[in-house]
């Protein structure tokens, strides 16, 4: 295999998943998290000079609503559980892997995808060492033609993505090209579960 043969290939299949993957890593799902305003002590009255003093009120803070910061970031076309949510979301996901590449940054695919999904957690992986080696991808690796429901139904979600995998520079920290990925027309099923928000419980490439 040259340098150049990169792209989304299943792990197993001579190595080629996407370059710099070395191992399987279980995919962190972001947690919702809950803020809000401590309640302020209560203030003491001045004491009035026959020595009886004001009786204090203690001020009750209102609590901030709960964000889920996963869903905070998925477009709203994405987020309903219909079957344009789902395409939609099957969508973002992989416009989400492109921006994990070009920034070198796996975080921004936290939440997206459980942690069983093994395809999931390759290509984050990938993205954790191409930032490990200083790297990044100099543009988009997937650019996707359609994403549609295959299946619907209230058991199985799942929906055909067909994309364009470009041929894209890999550049380090000094701005010089090391690598490049290889172009290939590709399609997979993404397999998707809902609880509030739409995750990708199994992502494979599509049999012809």
């Amino acid at each position: 295999m040259t340098s150049a043969d990169r792209g989304f290939v299943p792990k197993g299949r001579a190595r080629r998943v996407l370059p710099y993957v070395a191992s399987v890593v279980a995919l962190l799902v972001a947690a919702g998290c809950t803020s809000g305003s401590a309640q302020s002590p209560p203030t003491s009255a001045a004491l009035t000079t026959t020595s009886t003093s004001a009786t204090t009120t203690p001020t009750t803070a209102t609590p901030t609503p709960s964000v889920d910061p996963v869903i905070a970031k998925i477009p709203a076309a994405a987020r309903p559980e219909t079957i344009e949510g789902a395409a939609a979301f099957s969508k973002f996901y992989f416009d989400t892997l492109n921006e994990a590449f070009r920034k070198a940054d796996p975080s921004v695919l936290k939440g997206l995808s459980s942690p069983s999904c093994a395809m999931c957690n390759s290509l984050a992986e990938g993205v954790s060492e191409v930032r490990a080696a200083g790297n990044h991808y100099g543009g988009d690796l997937a650019q996707i033609n359609y994403a549609t429901a295959s299946e619907f139904t209230p058991s199985s979600r799942k929906v055909l993505v067909s994309l364009d995998q470009l041929s894209v520079p890999i550049v380090n920290s000094a701005g010089k090209t090391v690598d490049k990925t290889r172009a290939a027309s590709l399609s997979f099923v993404a397999t998707l579960t809902f609880d509030k928000r739409w995750i990708v419980a199994r992502l494979q490439k599509a049999t012809s």
